[in-house]
């Protein structure tokens, strides 16, 4: 089973995401997009390789995949017994918008 570890800066966005969720939208549905994404993510302690791979990041050293969790895209890197949780952004931002940070 592989540990699931989310970066600071993954962290960060989560939880602005939450927040404006809340915001324009009600805690019902901040609540429930927090709770669809942890789901999702605890997922990959059993099965790690369940997300594509991401083709923005294919030059990169690590293997990194995503997941896709109503519009938020969840980027992951695997590593030994782990995955890195390391980036959370909602679809409708530019793809490019990965690289950045």
């Amino acid at each position: 089973m592989a540990q699931v570890i989310w970066t600071k800066l993954a962290t960060e966005q989560f939880e602005r995401a939450v927040k404006y969720i809340q915001t324009e939208q009600g805690t019902f549905y901040a609540t429930l997009v927090l709770n669809k994404i942890i789901e999702a993510t605890r997922n990959l302690q059993q099965f790690p390789e369940i997300g594509p791979v991401e083709p923005l990041l294919q030059h990169k050293k690590s293997e990194y995949r995503y997941l896709v969790v109503w519009s938020y895209k969840i980027i992951y890197r695997l590593g030994k017994n782990k995955v890195v949780i390391s980036r959370v952004f909602h679809t409708s931002q530019k793809p490019t918008k990965i690289f950045k940070r």
